[in-house]
């Protein structure tokens, strides 16, 4: 898959992410961890691991004027926390929404960055 449809992917987890908040709130509901929480956490993993491939190679070969390697750190720490954090109710609801924010302007910085540069590696 390509970078940009996978970092489009990851913006739209960040937009899914507040709108379970949101419900789990609303429900006040627990989810459980190992049918809700944990395969969908996995699945995001591997698309972030995908993402995290083909992203760094891009930086590396691209060198994008507002992208660096120390962002796409940040970013996949910061969104495996509110992947999880997003289903439980007792989350911090401005951090929660600051880190979320955080992570999806940088993607949004580097879908317009590989529209700019290109989104082929080589």
């Amino acid at each position: 898959m390509s970078l940009l449809k996978l970092s489009n992917q990851l913006m739209k987890e960040c937009d899914d992410c507040i709108s379970r908040f949101h419900l789990y709130r609303e429900l006040d509901k627990e989810p459980d961890f190992f049918t809700d929480v944990k395969p969908h956490a996995y699945k995001i993993d591997e698309i972030c691991f995908e993402w995290e491939q083909l992203v760094r190679k891009w930086i590396q070969v691209k060198r994008p004027k507002y992208v660096h390697p120390s962002q796409i750190d940040s970013l996949l720490d910061s969104m495996k926390q509110f992947i999880v954090q997003s289903y439980y109710k007792g989350t911090s609801k401005k951090r929660f929404l600051s880190a979320v924010h955080s992570s999806k302007y940088t993607l949004e910085t580097i879908a317009q960055a590989i529209k700019e540069v290109g989104d082929e590696h080589a």
